[in-house]
């Protein structure tokens, strides 16, 4: 019979709490986002995303990888005619940042489109796991050139 100070014993009782303890902690905080298993996306791989995204929307099909198509009844109503015709010209792509910086998602970030003329909208960018996603839409303000003053 052994002893009941047997170290043995004592490691087979705690052996499971203890990995069951991990466990659990690893599936919460891989489920809140706080352990990655991929690196952050990088500036260039959004405005990237963001030039795919205008190419298909200027050859007149649906925006890509939204994950809602009422996304692209949105667009329509928001982007300026300039931004969607492939005759107005070359678009400009502006990272913005995290599109809610207090709400910890920042695989989330707001690029900005413009047109030569100054008119322009925003896309949210979602890069989770490797994966591209439109997430949403909205309008930005047009750049108006300054005034110039006149030379006596």
């Amino acid at each position: 019979m052994r002893a009941a100070t047997d170290r043995s014993i004592l490691r087979r009782k705690l052996a499971y709490p203890i990995l069951t303890l991990c466990v659990a902690a690893a599936v919460y905080f891989f489920s809140r986002g706080q352990l990655g298993t991929q690196a952050p996306a990088k500036p260039d791989d959004y405005l990237g995303f963001a030039r795919e995204v205008f190419i298909e929307v200027r050859a007149g099909r649906p925006i890509p990888k939204a994950i809602d198509p009422a996304l692209g009844r949105v667009f329509e109503q928001l982007a300026p005619a300039a931004v969607r015709d492939p005759a107005a010209g070359a678009l400009t792509f502006e990272l913005a940042g995290p599109v809610a910086p207090g709400a910890g998602l920042p695989h989330v970030q707001s690029v900005i489109v413009r047109a030569p003329d100054g008119s322009g909208v925003g896309l949210s960018i979602s890069i989770l796991g490797g994966e591209p996603e439109v997430v949403g839409v909205s309008r930005v303000d047009p750049i108006v050139p300054a005034p110039t003053e006149a030379v006596p």
